[in-house]
């Protein structure tokens, strides 16, 4: 009889270790990799405090002090879906620099820089960069670029030339 017992104990413990085998590891992906590009495309807007009428507005002109508000959207190209995993990151270039604006996801709660609670926007990556005071007029040149976790790459330029492109007037 212990035998059996035996034999049946070791035999549950083998089945149990076989299945546990087949799970997948914790962080491993089970998602098949995507066959569609990655997509970026974007807009620029105001972006002010949320009393202000302007605020979101849609707009390419500001003054020195504003609030260039970057709204941008990665996309599955196979799926027409948000890539949730891109990382999204502005580049402007100004003053003979090039400044690099890491974009937030905003589907996930975030604060601003009061401590106030931002709304939550499924499928769109924001990046908010303040006209400096003493800035010339003229045009800045910007893009965006994105990765995700599949190792896909887009990039993004405004389209129109010249009257596409943030202008800085008085």
């Amino acid at each position: 009889m212990k035998k059996k017992l035996s034999i049946a104990v070791l035999s549950m413990f083998g089945m149990f270790l076989g299945m546990l085998c087949t799970l997948p590891l914790v962080g491993q992906e089970s998602a098949p990799k995507p066959v569609g590009q990655l997509v970026l495309f974007a807009d620029t807007a105001v972006f002010a405090d949320p009393a202000n009428p302007e605020n979101c507005t849609l707009r390419n002109r500001f003054k020195a002090g504003d609030y260039v508000g970057f709204r941008l959207y990665a996309v599955d190209g196979g799926t027409n879906q948000p890539e949730e995993s891109a990382q999204v990151v502005v580049h402007i270039s100004f003053g003979g620099k090039t400044y690099d604006l890491p974009a937030l996801y905003r589907a996930v709660p975030h604060k601003n820089e009061k401590g106030m609670n931002m709304p939550i926007r499924p499928g769109m990556w924001t990046a908010k960069w303040a006209v400096p005071q003493d800035a010339p007029t003229g045009i800045v040149h910007y893009s965006a670029t994105a990765s995700d976790k599949y190792g896909r790459t887009a990039e993004w330029t405004a389209k129109g030339g010249q009257p596409s492109w943030v202008t800085i007037v008085q």
